[in-house]
């Protein structure tokens, strides 16, 4: 008999099985888990037979049928990088007026630190001709400001901007930024407001916690400032500031409860969408270290989100940092519900088509999928306004499974899995993508995704229906 992919795992109540097959997870008897755990540990018998036919009657539990691990697009990936091209995230600096303790270019990481390298209007010019070139089948475009800190060239944005209008014909294109919220003065924000910028302001909490992390380079605190920015977006142009994200880095050595309080109480950002972000781990040069209380706290501010998508606690009591989880949760219920059928040539999700998104363009006019993976690694390079998209590269990032491909043909988690490039913990001067780096990787995604599978479990124990709970979020 071949291969019959799946897990088997049990809560306080019930005992289940998850089936990779199809992608769903299903309550047995206790007798017949027993059977199954055999039956994973080579243990066959007229009773195992008798097991599987009851379920296989359903469509579930067939043999393993993937044969070939290969992203859908990976035919495709020249024609999207010849058209269909959805947006740029700008490096218009590399220059900050903040030096933040754990900014992925801060010495922490194994990737650039700040610069003071600029991106020339040449160059910007350059980017969005590049963008225009390579999306005649999109209606709409996005560009995004990065850096650095974005507001530092904030002539260079406007010219931007200007040149996209008189450019650009029969098109919707939007408009965003992440920002230390430092420099929002009250030309830059009603610039913003009138050509609808998407904001997305770093506030880490409390004065206290914030300043502890997000110093200007004299080490004076930069709380006090953005609260006044914000303060003035939300007196004077209070729509833009409801739809302002807030992101939010949880430092492991900060005051969670501090912040809990400061993010639930505050008026400034009431009603904001409040984005929380824990310390990127990844191309960390040491590992850190979460305090006892800390990971207590953010459990405990996780448990009362759960009562709430059971009913069983009103939204008022639930932290705005926490509440974003339901987005995820909604999507993760709503795969495990499509019963989709995993057979043939297939992979895992994660891997978008590299920079079609956000491509990333760098101060120099080099080309990364996005803002995310490290500029240090040539491996991570696809191109550069010069020379082009490296559609050979493109399809290596793309097709990320075949690394492991072995691996992901009976891996139970391959239907959920959301490994990525970005995720892959690679050194500078890195040349190429390697199966060893991607398997560090993937321990952790399956004790995220099971840790997700066993919540779903018990939440459905508890009445949870994803579509009862989303008018009230």
């Amino acid at each position: 008999m071949e291969q019959i992919i799946y897990r088997c795992f049990k809560t306080l109540k019930n005992h289940y099985i998850f089936d990779r097959h199809t992608n769903t997870i299903f309550p047995v008897t206790e007798s017949e888990y027993k059977v199954f755990e055999d039956y994973l540990h080579g243990k066959n018998s007229d009773k195992t037979q008798e097991v599987l036919k009851k379920y296989q009657q359903f469509g579930l539990l067939r043999e393993n049928q993937v044969t070939k691990i290969e992203h859908p697009s990976y035919k495709w990936i020249g024609h999207y990088a010849e058209h269909r091209l959805e947006g740029l995230t700008l490096q218009v600096t590399q220059q900050c007026n903040l030096r933040c303790s754990y900014c992925a270019y801060s010495g922490l990481y194994y990737n650039r630190e700040h610069s003071s390298e600029r991106m020339s209007v040449e160059t910007a010019m350059s980017a969005i001709d590049f963008l225009l070139e390579h999306s005649d089948e999109m209606k709409e475009l996005h560009i995004s400001f990065y850096g650095g800190e974005p507001l530092l060239e904030f002539d260079l944005i406007k010219k931007c901007v200007s040149y996209v209008k008189e450019k650009v014909e029969g098109k919707r294109v939007t408009f965003g930024m992440t920002t230390n919220g430092t420099l929002l003065t009250e030309e830059v924000v009603s610039y913003l407001v009138a050509h609808d910028f998407s904001l997305a302001v770093s506030l880490d909490g409390s004065k206290k916690e914030h300043d502890s992390n997000r110093k200007f380079r004299s080490g004076k605190g930069s709380f006090d400032l953005i609260m006044k920015n914000l303060q003035y977006m939300k007196e004077h142009y209070p729509d833009f500031m409801a739809r302002t994200s807030i992101m939010t880095v949880v430092s492991p050595n900060g005051n969670i409860a501090d912040n809990l309080q400061f993010f639930h109480t505050d008026q400034v950002l009431a009603d904001s969408n409040i984005m929380m972000n824990p310390l990127e781990e990844t191309g960390l040069k040491e590992e850190v270290q979460y305090k006892d209380s800390f990971n207590l706290i953010r459990r405990y501010e996780y448990l009362k989100y759960l009562l709430f998508a059971t009913s069983k606690l009103d939204k008022e009591y639930v932290s705005a940092l926490v509440i974003s989880s339901h987005s995820k949760m909604q999507q993760f219920y709503q795969t495990l519900h499509r019963q989709e059928i995993y057979s043939g040539t297939t992979h895992h999700g994660g891997p978008c088509i590299p920079g079609m998104k956000r491509l990333f363009v760098t101060v120099t006019g080099e080309l990364f999928p996005c803002e995310k993976v490290s500029e240090t690694a040539p491996c991570n390079c696809i191109g550069s306004l010069e020379k082009g998209l490296d559609i050979k590269k493109m399809k290596a990032m793309l097709n990320l499974g075949k690394l492991t491909e072995a691996e992901c043909m009976t891996c139970w988690n391959l239907p959920n899995c959301k490994i990525c490039v970005a995720q892959l913990d690679v050194s500078d001067g890195c040349e190429s993508l390697c199966k060893e780096d991607k398997l560090k990787v993937c321990q952790e995604e399956k004790m995220r995704v099971m840790a997700g599978i066993y919540e779903m479990a018990v939440l459905r124990e508890f009445n949870f229906h994803v579509e009862e709970r989303e008018a009230g979020i």
